[in-house]
């Protein structure tokens, strides 16, 4: 609306001065012909300077629009707001009640399988319920005791792992290849192999006669086992040789006293 009354304002001043102009032609006036020559030239510049001011004034809320879309297209969750074509994929609210279709369907009835890989630790499959039977699990534990042969043909060992800070344990089941890897079993005096063993936990096993286990599919070795021998430390008897001097000490002080009352 601006614009038009600027301009329909400077089309009434050009008209007065047209006017004017020509009265003052007419009679001949000299002064009036310069009158009408600044009049004109002071409507033409009002005229552009109130143009000016109404295209600078629109340039600047278009720029201050432009600059708003680009903060909203960069903030998390307006993006799609600002996309052409994502309007309808937000009035498209999918809830847990509504069945799906096609193949976004989920099927609530799905048992577990064992397609992903759960990190546990051996505490929680020796307490494991049925959540963890026939699942893919990952545990890292200590080789402990010793390498027990499966079967006759010698193929397949049983390994037990200790779980790191715990009691707990658990039997697996491994290739012979796999069981070469551990240099050291833990007992008494050596710190045995540290395994991360990924395979399949069974917690009634239907070929090895019912038991929990796991059947190991990768066995990776975490790190080397060692030899802790006891150093000998003589500090250690000091207690011992004291405890005894003071018996000895006693002992005498036992037998003057009784020598003493005869």
């Amino acid at each position: 609306a601006q614009p038009e009354e600027v301009g329909g304002e400077a089309v009434r001043m050009r008209a007065w001065v047209v006017a004017r102009t020509q009265a003052g032609l007419a009679s001949g006036s000299k002064p009036v012909r310069s009158a009408a020559s600044r009049a004109v030239r002071r409507g033409a510049v009002l005229g552009s300077a109130r143009t000016l001011t109404a295209a600078l004034a629109l340039a600047a809320a278009l720029a201050l629009a432009a600059a708003l879309a680009l903060v909203l297209s960069l903030t998390p969750g307006f993006a799609g707001m600002l996309t052409p074509g994502c309007t309808g994929a937000l009035s498209a609210v999918a809830y847990a009640d509504e069945p799906a279709e096609g193949d976004n369907a989920v099927n609530t009835q799905q048992l577990p399988d064992s397609s992903f890989i759960y990190d546990t630790s051996i505490g929680d499959l020796a307490q494991a319920d049925s959540y963890f039977d026939n699942q893919t699990v990952q545990v890292v534990g200590e080789a402990v005791g010793d390498a027990i042969r499966s079967g006759l043909d010698g193929r397949h060992r049983w390994i037990t792992l200790s779980a790191e800070g715990d009691s707990s344990t658990i039997s697996v089941h491994m290739t012979s290849e796999q069981a070469a890897k551990i240099d050291t079993f833990g007992k008494y005096g050596a710190r045995g192999t540290m395994l991360q063993v990924r395979g399949t936990f069974y917690l009634v096993c239907p070929d090895h006669d019912g038991i929990s286990d796991l059947h190991a599919e990768v066995v990776t070795v975490v790190s080397r086992g060692e030899e802790t021998p006891d150093e000998f430390d003589a500090s250690a008897f000091v207690p011992g040789i004291a405890t005894v001097a003071v018996g000895l000490v006693l002992l005498g002080v036992f037998y003057w006293l009784r020598e003493r009352q005869r």
